[in-house]
């Protein structure tokens, strides 16, 4: 059975004649809606289900929670805690061989695939010329702050009531970042966002989200489809002029905003990108980051644990952001 899809400047193509396996990549892959114009990169993904589990490898080029990845030769060896394997090959290492244990299969405990082919993608961005970024960002009168948490740090919460606001939204969680001659460039990837059930008590109008498909085995939050609910929200791309860094604290009811300094702006949205330890990989990427923030400014706010609570919350952040 073969698939393909589209996620941002590469063209994918699943190669499988396992059922459950081929839909939880395509449903991994159906989620990078947004519309690109070609050229597109192709890549494969040859998946297939085996007896037994492979061994993690030392994780020399890159750690996760779920996932190592080596690299030899110029070509990655990836492998989950689940005991899957994905082995890059080819001059471009654009085709991917990937093994799930049976007893995986069988269990439908598929979720560490994701991981497998989000590192099928990164490299194939960065192939393309982009950086992965994992942050918000919104723009509205040529303003497009990239907003900078962890998980659960509050980032889609804030988007989404930016979004109700009158901002666009170019993601919550995935963009792709990179600078040619004109500058800094975003790029959006998904129109869905990633909330947690408890938006509602802010956001009625998104309903009940626990009736949405999960975003994944390891968080409570749900898959949400911004335009939905909030039509014509959506950016495709924006120049990035703000680097936000994003607190949770107390049960205040405000979005307290300070200036973020200088010298963190750089380390500030650093942490929001997967370093792999090739060192002329991370070269490239400190490269892009560095160009990137020379012309940002920085912001770090403190949001309330119920400043959504406050119609007002928003006001000092969009007076901090105004030109």
């Amino acid at each position: 059975m073969n698939d393909a899809f589209l996620a941002g400047p590469l063209r994918v193509r699943i190669e499988t004649c396992e059922p459950s396996v081929r839909d939880k990549i395509a449903e991994t892959l159906a989620l990078y809606d947004r519309p690109w114009d070609g050229p597109f990169l192709d890549i494969v993904l040859d998946a297939r289900s085996v007896d037994r589990g492979a061994v993690m490898v030392d994780g020399a080029y890159l750690r996760c929670a779920r996932m190592t990845v080596d690299a030899d030769g110029g070509e990655f060896h990836a492998t989950t805690r689940c005991g899957a394997r994905a082995r890059s090959s080819g001059a471009a290492r654009r085709r991917w061989s990937i093994e799930v244990p049976a007893a995986a299969v069988a269990s439908d405990q598929l979720e560490e695939l994701e991981d497998l082919v989000g590192l099928a993608l990164t490299t194939g961005w960065r192939a393309a010329g982009w950086v992965a970024l994992h942050a918000a960002a919104v723009v509205r009168d040529g303003i497009c702050p990239i907003f900078c948490a962890g998980s659960g740090g509050g980032k889609s919460t804030l988007t989404a009531a930016l979004v109700r606001s009158g901002w666009r939204a170019l993601g919550d969680d995935k963009l792709l970042l990179r600078y040619a001659e004109g500058g800094a460039e975003l790029r959006a990837l998904l129109r869905t966002f990633n909330l947690h059930p408890r938006t509602r008590e802010w956001f009625p109008e998104v309903g009940d989200l626990t009736l949405l498909p999960a975003y994944s085995a390891w968080t409570e939050k749900r898959k949400f489809r911004i335009d939905r609910t909030w039509p014509e929200t959506s950016a495709p791309h924006a120049r990035p002029t703000h680097v936000v860094r994003v607190n949770r604290g107390g049960n205040s009811r405000r979005i307290a905003v300070g200036e973020l300094a200088r010298a963190d702006i750089f380390p500030t949205l650093l942490r929001q990108i997967a370093i792999p330890g090739d060192r002329e990989t991370a070269a490239t990427i400190l490269a892009t980051v560095a160009k990137t923030v020379g012309g940002l400014r920085g912001l770090d706010i403190v949001v309330g644990d119920d400043a959504y609570c406050d119609e007002d919350c928003l006001a000092e952040l969009e007076r901090a952001l105004a030109p």
